[in-house]
């Protein structure tokens, strides 16, 4: 007899352990042993350890970066646009705070997965920093450091809640972290 969601079920111990681990520090045994399955049954799924941290993190980051641009086409102007996507942030970290550090914080060994046409979540960011300078709103400042300024504002938030410096809701925060992130912006511009 076949249990049903043993997929689902290896996918979010994978997830749990490679926020927690990372990557290299799981094997598929403690990915099978967390989700209660066999070993046969996670590789049934998955090839390898390494695939099925690749389609988690690509699946993920690609459904966050189609989500970010949503924000971008339906807010009209920066500030919307900057606090839209904070907020979008910080509710995917209250919601599922183990996503958002394999996602976001843990990135870095399979970013260079990514394909070129699936829109990353910095894209998103970018492309609100380029069309806020298109329409006057934001000085000439170097689009990719503004991006990452504003990004890095919400995952430092992130990771000093992961240490334990930080409690409480991040979406509760969301507001005030819009807004440390569009003056953070529009300084850049100035500083030229």
């Amino acid at each position: 007899m076949r249990t049903t969601g043993v997929k689902e079920k290896a996918e979010r111990a994978a997830i749990d352990l490679f926020a927690a681990r990372g990557v290299n520090g799981v094997s598929i045994a403690d990915i099978a042993d967390a989700a209660g399955i066999s070993q046969g049954a996670l590789y049934r799924h998955y090839r390898s350890k390494g695939e099925l941290a690749g389609h988690l993190f690509l699946e993920a980051y690609r459904l966050t970066g189609a989500e970010l641009q949503a924000i971008v086409a339906r807010e009209q102007g920066f500030s919307r646009r900057i606090e839209g996507m904070v907020g979008h942030f910080c509710d995917l970290y209250d919601r599922d705070a183990a996503l958002f550090r394999f996602m976001l914080l843990a990135q870095h060994e399979l970013l260079p997965a990514m394909s070129n046409n699936a829109v990353a979540p910095a894209a998103a960011v970018e492309q609100a920093v380029a069309a806020a300078i298109e329409a006057g709103e934001l000085g000439a400042v170097d689009i990719p450091i503004a991006a990452a300024t504003i990004m890095g504002i919400v995952l430092q938030t992130a990771l000093f809640h992961v240490y334990g410096r930080v409690a409480g809701s991040l979406a509760a925060r969301a507001p005030a972290l819009a807004r440390a992130a569009i003056a953070a912006a529009r300084a850049l511009g100035r500083a030229g």
